[in-house]
């Protein structure tokens, strides 16, 4: 019979090991690991961490809210399908308790933390849309793993459901969006890069919160003159008195009387503001860079407005695009059937992400309709207006436009003209 991990553990562990004191082979094996500055960081610890929280509300809150649509191809032509049941999943409900925002939203922030985002795909078994998906359903990513089964080859996922149970699931049934990977099956958690800097965050709170708890003061001591002594229980009195009355918010500041001619002397290095914060910024960047996430987003640079639109720009593309690419890849594949998949596609939304203000948009607008790429009705359906009706949907061409083939026949025919005007 295979041994069970504990097992393993308990035969493995040395004299000095115990449950008190593990090994870290036994902490990495659950997650949880030592940093250098002595804290251990769990990926869900880490989303406790502000900035980690912040970069994981942004990419779940604008992978979330943009809406990722569904195209049918037809003849030479491609049209927006509303009726297809993806449709709803991924725009309007994802299952009976998440709206396609937090389904979305929720998948994002797996991935952010987790490095994976899974879901199991609930399929209809009859009527019209019967092998259709029917709802998706998240799965908890740290109680899910990918496993390939040696003899076949084929990818199955296993999970713990909420009631205990323990589930394998086939891999054409699970929705799976994940980060950078080593072996394109499962993603690793970015937390893992910067897990001793997260370490060191967690240290200066901890750090920041005793400093502010003993009043702001440092480490010292008490000096007696010369040839003065306390016994052990006068001494414990004389430094637990100390305490009480300088330690705490509530005592910073206040004037100390020592009695007996003592002196105190302080022992400790004064906090250097500057410093300080230097690190402290150095660590939100170390974080926002590895999640490709602006630094003004996470307010460590004033950034002008006109700067800023750049930035934003460059967010969608470099940030949001693979991201995107990455959810419409995995929808297009599981979501549809193999004869649907000729026909049927996913496609994020971006317009509103890129329209930038209206000054821009109104130029942006001019340019597409000119060259008629957008018809009045199509620029109204981004703007989120009512369109005008037929003739809304014509499409324009600027005259000061020819292609190069008619060039010469064009200014032949402009020169005729002009030639018969002039005998006229």
């Amino acid at each position: 019979m295979r041994k069970s991990v504990f097992r393993r553990w308990l035969e493995r562990r040395s004299d000095g090991d115990s449950l008190l004191n593990p090994k870290q082979w036994l902490l990495d094996l659950f997650g949880v690991s030592n940093t250098s500055s002595g804290e251990r960081i769990t990926n869900d610890k880490a989303l406790l961490n502000s900035n980690v929280y912040t970069c994981a509300s942004i990419l779940g809150g604008d992978i979330g809210k943009l809406p990722l649509q569904v195209f049918k191809r037809r003849g030479n032509g491609i049209e927006k399908d509303d009726s297809h049941p993806v449709t709803r999943l991924l725009g309007v409900r994802s299952n009976p308790y998440m709206s396609a925002y937090t389904f979305k939203e929720l998948m994002q922030v797996h991935v952010t933390v987790w490095g994976n985002g899974y879901a199991n795909i609930e399929w209809e078994t009859s009527g019209p849309n019967n092998g259709r998906p029917k709802a998706l359903w998240p799965l908890d990513p740290s109680k899910t793993d990918v496993h390939v089964d040696n003899v076949t080859g084929e990818v199955w996922y296993v999970t713990t459901l909420p009631s205990g149970e323990l589930r394998k699931i086939k891999h054409t049934d699970i929705l799976h969006f994940k980060a950078i990977s080593k072996s394109g099956l499962k993603g690793i958690t970015p937390i893992a890069v910067i897990r001793e800097e997260l370490g060191v965050q967690q240290a200066q709170r901890k750090f920041l919160g005793s400093f502010y708890s003993n009043g702001t003061a440092t480490r010292g001591i008490l000096k007696l003159p010369a040839g003065a002594t306390l016994d052990k229980p006068a001494r414990e009195k004389a430094r637990d008195e100390w305490q009480k009355a300088n330690s705490g918010l509530n005592n910073a500041h206040r004037i100390a009387i020592l009695d007996a001619g003592m002196e105190y002397q302080n022992l400790g290095m004064p906090l250097n503001d500057a410093q300080f914060i230097e690190t402290s910024k150095f660590g939100i960047a170390e974080v926002a860079k590895i999640y490709k996430v602006p630094g003004y987003k996470l307010g460590l640079t004033d950034v002008k407005f006109s700067n800023m639109e750049n930035q934003s720009l460059e967010y969608v593309k470099s940030t949001l695009q693979p991201i995107m690419t990455n959810w419409e890849q995995e929808c297009d594949y599981k979501l549809f059937t193999e004869l649907e998949r000729r026909r049927f596609y996913t496609k994020f939304n971006v317009a509103g992400e890129l329209r930038g203000d209206s000054t821009s948009r109104a130029a942006y607008y001019k340019e597409m309709i000119a060259m008629g790429v957008y018809s009045i009705n199509e620029v109204r359906e981004l703007e989120e207006r009512d369109n005008i009706g037929e003739m809304g949907d014509r499409h324009f061409v600027s005259l000061n436009y020819v292609s190069l083939e008619k060039m010469d026949q064009y200014q032949a025919l402009k020169a005729g003209l002009k030639s018969e005007k002039g005998g006229e």
